[in-house]
């Protein structure tokens, strides 16, 4: 770990989640750099609960008071929109599925202390066309940007991400078994009460695969948070170890994402105070400095890369958005293949028309340039870009996400 304040956040997050005895920041602790650190990892609220209120310093106790209370409004009014969601999908005789949101927080101690985002669900895409019908009735309105798993629906303060797939389904072999598994996400999904309205939310082992997912596609991009880390221990905590391999290991296994699962769990019981579980296996030197290097990944990032802006841009050296793994082909290859990746999402015509790819690469990097000169978007430092992106794939790489006995690394 690199700080008193990062190990402060984690103790306090994981007492409140496990109710662990790790010990507690100290009267003369950097209380002021451990608020900030819990703000930029969306757990704010989760730490306050375990807080000694008597040792903050009175100005900064009434300030985190009010953030809390501000993330708590914010949250049951998106909880409210998920069961908007709930209300009209069943209306209109839509099947849909919670992902994430409500869906993660209904496995946490008190729900409303899991910081909320926006309202992700998921629909059949025969279905995409009607459920958008459904929102628009009721004044939400398109925005008119492409993404490869979702279509984004707005009213006023209200964000919803309709979701076609899960992100962070992998190309090859690996993708074709998770739409496999997933076909059934409908009709496995289940009814809950959450703060007095319904919604339907994934099965365990739905909900558990989307969080990996998820997990992994954001890892290799702008980065993952605290909060991340937080949503898969209170689920991996909640199912014993003979209902966890019943579930997950040999699906896990047959996409390449079961070593990922044990090495994300061995963080989490390693510096959240997880109950200890034996599927993840007991972790030796390689595993321990892994963990490490997650967590460190975890904090030098913060919440969806909210520490470090050149993350968004590292993205393009490290991988095709987590869709072939991390670390089989040169930074430049990579590069090549994340502008494809961009200029196949926003001109779909380039897929059977290969011509328009250096079009497009001008015009969308000309674009972000211009963008870039007159302030509306970060700068770009291509050394830093790049050494940045290298020390990350070195790192991720050893997860060896989505390699299995069928799969062969791209080497050329």
């Amino acid at each position: 770990m690199k700080s008193g304040r990062e190990q402060a956040v984690l103790a306090l997050s994981g007492k409140s989640l496990f109710q662990t005895e790790q010990r507690m920041p100290a009267r003369d602790a950097d209380w002021q750099g451990i608020y900030e650190e819990c703000r930029q990892q969306a757990v704010p609220a989760l730490a306050w609960k375990s807080v000694d209120k008597e040792e903050l310093p009175k100005e900064l106790a009434d300030r985190w008071k009010d953030t809390v209370v501000a993330q708590a409004y914010h949250s049951l009014q998106v909880t409210w929109q998920h069961r908007q969601v709930h209300e009209l999908m069943e209306q209109a005789g839509i099947p849909y599925v919670i992902l994430k949101g409500c869906a993660s927080a209904a496995y946490y101690p008190a729900p409303l202390e899991r910081t909320m985002g926006d309202v992700d669900f998921l629909v059949r895409p025969a279905d995409l066309e009607r459920a958008g019908q459904v929102l628009e009735a009721e004044g939400f309105v398109p925005w008119e940007e492409e993404h490869i798993c979702h279509v984004v629906y707005r009213k006023e303060r209200a964000h919803l991400e309709m979701h076609f797939e899960p992100a962070g389904v992998p190309h090859g072999r690996p993708g074709e078994l998770v739409r496999e598994y997933l076909k059934d996400i409908m009709e496995q999904g289940r009814e809950i009460e959450l703060e007095g309205g319904k919604l339907r939310i994934p099965s365990p082992f739905h909900h558990g695969l989307v969080l990996l997912l998820h997990t992994s596609h954001h890892l290799v991009g702008e980065g993952i948070g605290l909060r991340h880390l937080c949503d898969w221990a209170v689920f991996a905590s909640s199912l014993s170890d003979q209902e966890f391999r019943a579930l997950f290991e040999e699906k896990l296994k047959a996409i390449g994402m079961w070593r990922f699962a044990q090495l994300l769990t061995q963080v989490c019981i390693r510096y959240l105070g997880m109950p200890e579980r034996s599927w993840p296996g007991k972790a030796g030197e390689e595993e321990r400095e892994l963990t490490q290097a997650l967590i460190r990944d975890v904090f030098a990032g913060g919440n969806f890369g909210r520490k470090d802006e050149s993350r968004r841009h590292e993205v393009y050296l490290i991988s095709s958005r987590g869709k072939d793994g991390v670390g089989h082909i040169s930074l430049g290859r990579q590069f090549i293949r994340s502008l494809n990746e961009v200029v196949y999402t926003k001109l779909p015509l380039s897929r059977r028309m290969p011509l328009l790819l250096p079009v497009g690469w001008a015009f969308y990097g000309g674009r972000y340039l211009i963008r870039m000169l007159r302030g509306k978007r970060p700068a770009i430092h291509p050394g830093r870009l790049v050494e940045g992106a290298a020390a990350r794939r070195s790192v991720y790489a050893r997860l060896e996400l989505f390699e299995t006995a069928e799969t062969e690394k791209d080497t050329k």
